[in-house]
């Protein structure tokens, strides 16, 4: 009786085993056969926070202002696979950077995409010697650069146009790395921070700006998103991530009725939460 009860136990850890190694492989095989897009605007309170996943399993993080929003990452980035591809700094305010340190200490970032502006905070300063220990690539953006994300799937750097590396600006809003993907037939427009004089150089430069989404310049502010900009990006869709209850008063209640004047849809992380666009590269749906 014994020998059967031991040869009984063997058998069921052996088909216990051999069930979760289907189940782990069942879903590792249907996260890879993922062919839509998926960008979450992360709910951080006051603060940017971008995941941007491809069809071809990139993973892109532009900003990450606060901790808060790493529960919501790990669900959208599983544990098989931690691995960040690129992160982008659009600049280095705190609200744009706070969450990245833990984000290094937890994933595999491959690459770090900054401006090197001048800015001294502590926590620029911590993140800039966290990069520095684990020796992860540092890139300069430059003016039309083109990062490929896949068949189909673009990252172009729009702004800065001209170096910010090694040099101090007064307002370091503007100094915002601006980007726009392009995946398939649909475009996402990044604005970071970047306030109205920056738009005007955008304009000035003839930048190809119309996109099906914008992520709003500096939370919804006053101090962005003018009509002759918006006009020329046309956008179905705009985003602005801002915090409940916020002292900045922010979006500016103008910039949200220029919005409704141009038809504009609009979502907020202070009333929506955390927002997930997917596109499948002719449509594009809220989850």
């Amino acid at each position: 009786m014994l020998k059967i009860n031991s040869r009984k136990i063997k058998i069921i850890i052996t088909l216990a085993l051999l069930s979760i190694i289907i189940y782990l492989s069942f879903l590792y095989f249907f996260s890879k056969q993922i062919k839509e897009l998926k960008i979450s605007f992360i709910d951080c309170g006051q603060a940017d926070a971008i995941l941007i996943q491809t069809p071809q399993n990139h993973n892109v993080i532009i900003d990450f202002g606060d901790d808060k929003g790493l529960a919501e990452l790990n669900k959208k980035v599983p544990w098989w696979n931690k691995k960040i591809n690129l992160m982008i700094i659009t600049h280095p305010h705190d609200d744009h950077i706070l969450g990245m340190i833990s984000i290094l200490k937890k994933y595999q970032v491959q690459k770090i995409m900054y401006t090197g502006v001048l800015h001294y905070s502590p926590v620029y300063l911590e993140l800039l010697e966290e990069i520095k220990k684990q020796k992860i690539p540092l890139l300069i953006p430059q003016k039309n650069q083109i990062v490929n994300l896949g068949k189909d799937c673009n990252l172009k750097i729009l702004y800065p146009i001209e170096s910010f590396q090694g040099k101090e600006i007064a307002n370091i809003n503007n100094s915002s790395i601006v980007s726009k993907l392009e995946c398939a037939n649909k475009k996402f427009l990044f604005m970071g921070d970047a306030e109205i004089e920056v738009e005007n150089e955008l304009l000035a430069n003839n930048s190809d700006l119309k996109s099906d989404v914008l992520k709003a310049g500096h939370h919804g502010s006053i101090t962005s998103s003018q009509t002759k900009f918006i006009e020329k990006v046309k956008p179905e869709i705009v985003i602005i991530m801002v915090g409940k209850n916020n002292k900045f008063n922010h979006p500016s209640l103008r910039t949200l009725k220029r919005f409704q004047k141009l038809e504009i849809k609009t979502f907020r992380t202070d009333l929506d939460g955390t927002i997930t666009i997917i596109s499948d590269g002719q449509n594009i749906y809220l989850e």
